[in-house]
């Protein structure tokens, strides 16, 4: 489980770095670059053993890899789960989150954390394991728990405000996808589902055109994710739709380094918006 350390990150320069760790189900990536250097930017991803407890695998993983707890310029725990909802911040209060997120999710876990969505005056509310978040809280410094969804909607908000058509952006990743719709900057619809079947990813994606009242002539959709399930399912997607397209990646975002384009969308727009 040791992870192939690049050459530009050492100890002694790591205050400079900004680190991301994002979880998710049945393993790890690991990311950093510096903001004030170009081509920094590297990343690398780790698979667990499923047969373990996941945090035992988590705890692990930060025994072989000593680099994970030096110090550096902030640390983002991303935190790679379907378990979330949005709350608008007029009627939004701390003590509170934990039963919003209870309410929504009969199984809710054990800790509950938050993000401030500030464009869109509204909190973003998701659970994570207790266990992890204590180990994680314990383990690393200048540390903010991020959700993936969240730098996602700060990138399409941007990308879409100036856009006369609705646009539907999707994200596919091993068993689940992101969901989210915009009318010139305005969220229209954001949600993840779990599938079993690309049958289901069609279901949703055409489910969720017709409930938001997309134009299948007009509207685009931007696909992203697993490239594998993205051919798989856009010969199908034309017999209904007429506008689909890869997922814009920003210009900047090539400034980074080339390993950029190797991360998940939402570690490349949470780089973005910290640079």
């Amino acid at each position: 489980m040791s992870i192939n350390l690049s050459d530009k990150l050492t100890a002694d320069h790591s205050e400079n770095y900004i680190m991301s760790i994002r979880l998710r189900s049945g393993g790890l990536s690991f990311s950093a670059y510096s903001p004030s250097v170009n081509e920094s930017f590297f990343y690398r991803d780790i698979e667990f053993d499923r047969t373990k407890p996941y945090v035992s695998s988590l705890k692990e993983c930060f025994f072989e890899n000593d680099f994970l707890t030096w110090f550096y310029k902030q640390v983002n725990v991303v935190c790679a789960t379907s378990r979330y909802t949005i709350v608008p911040a007029a009627v939004f209060q701390e003590k509170q989150k934990a039963e919003l997120l209870a309410f929504t999710f009969s199984s809710p876990e054990g800790r509950c954390l938050n993000n401030e969505l500030k464009e869109e005056q509204a909190e973003l509310v998701f659970g994570m394991d207790e266990e992890v978040y204590e180990f994680c809280s314990r383990s690393l410094v200048n540390l903010h728990f991020v959700h993936h969804v969240s730098p996602l909607l700060s990138l399409w908000k941007k990308q879409s405000r100036t856009r006369l058509h609705r646009r539907m952006y999707v994200v596919l990743h091993r068993r689940g996808m992101d969901v989210a719709c915009y009318a010139q900057g305005n969220l229209l619809f954001v949600n993840s589902f779990e599938y079993e079947h690309t049958d289901d990813i069609l279901y949703y994606i055409l489910y969720v055109w017709k409930q938001v009242g997309m134009d299948q002539q007009k509207d685009q959709l931007f696909l992203s994710g697993d490239a594998g399930l993205q051919n798989s399912i856009t010969n199908t997607l034309r017999n209904y739709l007429r506008n689909i397209d890869p997922q814009e990646i920003p210009s900047e975002a090539y400034l980074m380094g080339a390993e950029v384009l190797q991360a998940p969308l939402d570690l490349i727009a949470l780089s973005l918006c910290e640079l």
